[in-house]
């Protein structure tokens, strides 16, 4: 199974710990990053897309209910709160589920459980071939992924570098990152995203594809040395 990223959205210490603990004794889940307040998670996920969130609701600045409800199309949220008046609100906002705290590992991992498996069947139906559709200039353009070196974004366009062809399309990075994520592709920098088996040496600084030098950015480095050591 596929790596899976999350984030969470957490005030207090000792409940932050408590999620990082169950996380760390669970296989293939990947904590992307940590906040103390929903503000800065919104423009972590403008640029950034993650599979689950992990979502206290008293925050500073904005609620974890105005946090959901400001996202057009959110990840998977499991709140997690002391506080049960909400549960109503959360699911009729399509929220995967609501821990209560104090919650045990047990019911951490039936959470955990759930999620695994809505994303395995989720993946096995959106994308079964290894290619891609995108519009070029009012055109359909088929791309095989096995040709794809890396993605570079350009403003409002992305461009797909390929081994014969680069292709420019409207997509933003985030979401052609939750696309590709399960097909070998590695976001290294926040206008870059490169495929795994095309990388021929990379350093602290950058990555080696062919004749192509890729930055590695100072928030993805940790990521890029798990991935690709």
């Amino acid at each position: 199974m596929s790596k899976i990223n999350c984030i969470i959205i957490e005030d207090e210490f000792p409940a932050l710990e408590i999620i990082k603990s169950y996380l760390f004794e669970i296989q293939n889940w990947h904590i992307a990053a940590e906040f103390t307040n929903a503000i800065d998670a919104i423009n972590y996920l403008s640029e950034n897309s993650v599979d689950v969130v992990f979502l206290d609701i008293q925050l500073p600045k904005l609620s974890g209910i105005g946090f959901i409800k400001s996202l057009d199309k959110p990840p998977l949220i499991v709140i997690t709160t002391a506080y049960n008046e909400h549960a109503v609100e959360a699911f009729e906002l399509t929220v995967f589920d609501y821990l209560l705290k104090p919650y045990p590992f047990e019911r951490f991992f039936k959470t955990i459980n759930r999620i695994n498996n809505h994303l395995q069947s989720k993946s096995s139906t959106e994308m079964v071939n290894d290619f891609i559709h995108v519009r070029e200039n009012r055109e359909n353009v088929k791309i095989d992924l096995s040709s794809v070196r890396y993605i570079e974004s350009q403003k409002e366009y992305i461009s797909i570098v390929c081994e014969k062809k680069t292709v420019k399309t409207r997509l933003s990075m985030s979401k052609i990152e939750s696309m590709l994520r399960d097909f070998g592709f590695l976001r290294v920098h926040r206008s870059y995203l490169i495929a795994i088996d095309k990388v021929d040496s990379y350093s602290n600084k950058q990555i080696r594809l062919g004749e192509s030098s890729i930055p590695i950015g100072r928030y993805y480095q940790k990521e890029v040395r798990s991935r690709l050591e």
